[in-house]
């Protein structure tokens, strides 16, 4: 339902479609990791391998992880039961306004973005 490519399976809908394929690129950039989305299960595999702190910029990533899959689920249903659908810029800013109101809430956090 995303891209209509391929059918929807949870790899798929939230790694290798293009259209997340694209949001989880940006997501990556602004958090300064220079590489492409991996597979569903090597992605959070990686994300528990590198942000399993506590410190605010782990805290932050995780809720870039979260946000995004909220996010791309969220696309997903407009798409199947509104038929409607919005860019991947606004979804991407979106999860940044998101991440960025729940972290400027946390003062160690707000100092980290």
């Amino acid at each position: 339902p995303l891209c209509n490519q391929q059918d929807e399976t949870i790899s798929h809908m939230f790694f290798e479609c293009e259209v997340t394929s694209e949001i989880w690129g940006k997501m990556l950039e602004w958090q300064g990791i220079q590489r492409q989305a991996l597979s569903w299960k090597d992605e959070l595999a990686w994300a528990v391998m590198h942000y399993n702190g506590k410190n605010p910029k782990s805290e932050i990533c995780r809720m870039v992880l979260a946000g995004t899959v909220y996010h791309v689920w969220m696309e997903r249903n407009q798409r199947v039961l509104r038929q409607t659908q919005r860019s991947t810029v606004k979804i991407t800013k979106m999860i940044v306004q998101e991440v960025f109101y729940r972290a400027s809430k946390e003062a160690t956090m707000a100092r980290t973005l």
